[in-house]
């Protein structure tokens, strides 16, 4: 079983204000790529709500010198494309905003069969006070730095494996 998490970052609600990316590719049980991008939002959409920037830590300054998703796409679509499916925590969220800034920039959107952490925590642990991502890697008992994307994308991964080891599923 090979599968790649995704997480994204953004500057404001905008689905193409995406700052950073993090992309996990998982082969078994065991991370064979784990990777990180900064991303400038493009012209536009790159004002960053002091919200958001409280949530990632991530400014304008951080990001004004990095590539637009455009230049970086075809990293992140190679790699999805080369597993069998994708997760994310909240997939609604990520998957939102994948297409939203491929649409921007003229990208195709590629067919991905995806599923949701978020959801699948929700009833393969009932019993959690909440189901955000910091709390079901707890619970699986993962550390990481959350809002941080490669992380976020580790940490859905590791819930997942893990949610699949108490289930003593062998395939999603």
């Amino acid at each position: 079983m090979m599968f790649a998490a995704l997480d994204f970052e953004t500057a404001n609600y905008a689905d193409a204000s995406i700052c950073a990316a993090g992309l996990a590719v998982f082969e078994d049980d065991h991370i064979t790529e784990s990777l990180y991008w900064l991303i400038r939002p493009p012209k536009g959409f790159g004002w960053f709500r002091e919200d958001f920037i409280e949530c990632h830590g991530l400014t304008w300054r951080d990001v004004r010198y990095e590539p637009e998703f455009q230049w970086i796409a075809p990293q992140i679509l190679s790699r999805l494309a080369a597993v069998d499916f994708v997760i994310a925590h909240n997939a609604r969220f990520d998957m939102r905003k994948l297409g939203g800034t491929l649409d921007h920039f003229g990208l195709g959107r590629p067919h991905l069969d995806y599923l949701c952490t978020l959801k699948l925590s929700r009833r393969v642990w009932p019993h959690l006070s909440n189901h955000k991502l910091s709390t079901v890697a707890a619970h699986a008992g993962h550390v990481f730095h959350h809002h941080h994307a490669r992380e976020d994308a580790e940490a859905a991964g590791r819930a997942l494996l893990a949610m699949m080891k108490h289930l003593g599923a062998t395939t999603v």
